[in-house]
């Protein structure tokens, strides 16, 4: 739905989510397309909205919140308040921007809470090759594990454009920039919705952007609801799920 992600929740039933997928501005002044990231509230506002998310979200609801380090000092207490620390994921992601004066951030926490201690966690939907789990544990250890995967996820590639591009990158016509500048790969959010979600669960993402969590939803066959505050990226999102359920049906998966 093309709409604010306030609005847009506070029409949501409360405990009827299984699961939150949010990867929201960060307030750093990047402009996107149809507003610009410069809050003056944005604590505040964060708050509300993550308050709205939790509200939705069922007892055994898992909620995924994309952020950026600097923020994480405050948006956890937001998350704790509401909700049960599950666990900080670590996604590979090298930053383009570097400040001489600290470590070249090289990942991207992901903040993982459970609304209450029964959260749907499924132990295995992905696991990690024989070989690395070989090279860390001893064979009785690695037997009873499984590969179970780490929380630290660098088998997602970001989402690239340029000369060479990512194959999921949606190009702007007549350049070779990506069409929303922060889209992201769907096996991230289709991870989280693997492990955290069953088959016909339903998933929110208040800031859909180009419509990544409800492609990867579609693939999965789960059901989505989302809203984006931009016109453009909307309609955006749209042709990519229209071209993606055409694809899927010439290749006669769906």
């Amino acid at each position: 739905m093309n709409k604010d992600c306030l609005e847009f929740l506070r029409e949501i039933e409360t405990e009827t989510i299984d699961m939150v997928f949010a990867d929201p501005p960060f307030n750093v002044g990047m402009r996107y397309k149809g507003y610009k990231d410069d809050v003056t509230d944005y604590r505040d506002w964060c708050e509300r909205w993550i308050t709205e998310c939790f509200r939705v979200l069922k007892s055994t609801g898992t909620f995924y919140l994309m952020t950026i380090d600097k923020h994480l000092e405050w948006k956890m207490p937001l998350m704790a308040a509401h909700g049960v620390f599950i666990n900080l994921v670590k996604w590979k992601n090298v930053s383009a921007v570097h400040d001489k004066r600290r470590f070249w951030i090289s990942t991207q926490p992901v903040l993982m809470y459970g609304k209450t201690d029964s959260y749907i966690f499924n132990t295995y939907a992905q696991t990690r090759p024989q070989h690395e789990v070989m090279g860390v544990w001893s064979k009785d250890r690695a037997n009873k594990i499984k590969g179970q995967l780490l929380d630290y996820w660098d088998d997602i590639p970001f989402v690239y454009a340029g000369c060479i591009k990512h194959k999921e990158a949606i190009i702007e016509n007549g350049t070779n920039k990506k069409a929303h500048c922060c889209q992201m790969p769907e096996m991230l959010a289709g991870r989280a919705i693997l492990f955290s979600t069953n088959e016909g669960d339903t998933v929110l993402d208040p800031f859909s952007g180009s419509g990544t969590t409800a492609a990867a939803c579609y693939k999965l066959k789960r059901d989505f609801i989302g809203c984006e505050v931009s016109e453009e990226y909307f309609n955006l999102s749209l042709r990519r799920l229209q071209q993606l359920k055409q694809n899927l049906f010439d290749e006669g998966i769906f």
